[in-house]
């Protein structure tokens, strides 16, 4: 029996659940895109904590994009970003040249013909900022030749009849990290693209305070992504949705008490991972086409028995000592929020920092903290 529930992946888009805000803010950014004689496109933020579907939205904007945007031609590349390509800005411009070659996605009948022109334009574009094109170029910025490189790219597919490019970046946190200061020149680029007749849509994902991340940056960049979405925890009724869809949509035949649905709620507090985590188990270990409440509480040992290995027992790897200790410490402090010098640690906030940047604690308003999960704390309190 195929399992529609996977927490390590993108949610397949057939199965996603619930953000009907977002993606009806996505569709209309998309229409006004192709409304005007000189483009407008907007640049659009989904912002959120680790494992909270921020990736599942953009393959569902991609799906949308793909299968719904009749008769406009769009084309759409996902890029993925990682740590390492987020070290320099030629690093991230070559990261993204080469995912727009491999990942792209476009109507049926246009795919052949554009394999090989973007071929042959990430050949010629590939050395941006590499030793022999500085030689050749020295009066051109980086920057200058991204930009360069993206109305090329423009050029090739408004001449095979493209409409509308939506670049998507996914991890962008990544950048404002490790070299935050490319994020002005990723922002004069985008701003300066319609300039030139180029249509692209910028979506990006990151962490909640991403755009915090770099004061200086915070206003710029909060103008200039000036559509942002900041993705929280599903209610129970939309938890229910995320159980109840890919069940339905996927046609394994599995009927699931409500019984069940609502304890699944209760101990994920809606997490999307944790529910995904779950179901996956439990669609694993279920022989029959009915789960009971009785069914959940016979495998719900087994499924957290394997969360621990799994997730916990990783997570909890990746800490110094001393960043253990701290965790520790959280687990066993009243319910809700701490702050800092709740936990008698010299360098507390410094740790706290860290901690956040390894998606172990998480940051609020009023700098106040909590553990990333209640199943993680529930978890430390067991050491």
């Amino acid at each position: 029996m195929k399992n529609p529930f996977s927490p390590t992946y993108p949610v397949n888009p057939q199965y996603f659940a619930n953000r009907r805000d977002v993606l009806n803010t996505f569709w209309r950014a998309v229409e006004r895109s192709t409304q005007t004689k000189n483009p407008t496109p907007d640049n659009i933020a989904i912002l959120g904590e680790w494992g909270i579907g921020k990736s599942s939205v953009l393959r569902k904007f991609e799906a949308i994009a793909l299968e719904e945007a009749h008769p406009r031609r769009i084309f759409c590349s996902l890029i993925e970003l990682v740590p390492v390509a987020c070290n320099s800005f030629a690093s991230f411009s070559e990261k993204v040249i080469d995912d727009i070659d491999r990942n792209f996605v476009t109507q049926a009948s246009l795919v052949a013909k554009i394999r090989n022109e973007i071929r042959n334009w990430r050949i010629s574009s590939v050395e941006v900022g590499s030793v022999s094109v500085e030689k050749r170029i020295r009066k051109k910025s980086l920057a200058t030749q991204f930009e360069e490189a993206l109305i090329h790219l423009w050029e090739i597919l408004e001449k095979i009849g493209i409409d509308t490019v939506i670049l998507m970046l996914d991890d962008l946190h990544y950048l404002a990290e490790r070299c935050g200061e490319a994020l002005y020149d990723l922002r004069g680029i985008f701003q300066g693209l319609p300039r030139h007749g180029c249509n692209f849509i910028l979506c990006c994902t990151g962490r909640r305070e991403m755009f915090t991340q770099v004061r200086e940056l915070a206003e710029p960049l909060t103008r200039f992504f000036n559509i942002k979405y900041s993705l929280g925890l599903f209610s129970r009724d939309e938890a229910r949705e995320v159980v109840l869809k890919p069940i339905k949509q996927s046609g394994i035949g599995v009927r699931i008490e409500e019984a069940v649905i609502a304890e699944v709620y209760r101990l994920t507090t809606g997490h999307p991972f944790f529910i995904h985590f779950i179901m996956r188990e439990l669609i694993s270990l279920n022989t029959g086409k009915r789960i009971t409440i009785k069914n959940f509480k016979k495998f719900y040992p087994k499924i957290e028995a394997i969360m621990v290995r799994e997730r916990f027992e990783v997570d909890y790897s990746i800490a110094s000592a001393r960043e253990k200790e701290i965790l520790r410490s959280a687990a066993h402090l009243s319910d809700g929020p701490f702050m800092p010098q709740d936990i008698r640690i010299k360098g507390i906030r410094n740790y706290l920092r860290m901690l956040t940047n390894k998606n172990l604690v998480t940051k609020h308003e009023r700098g106040e903290y909590s553990l990333y999960h209640p199943l993680f704390k529930s978890f430390l309190k067991c050491l």
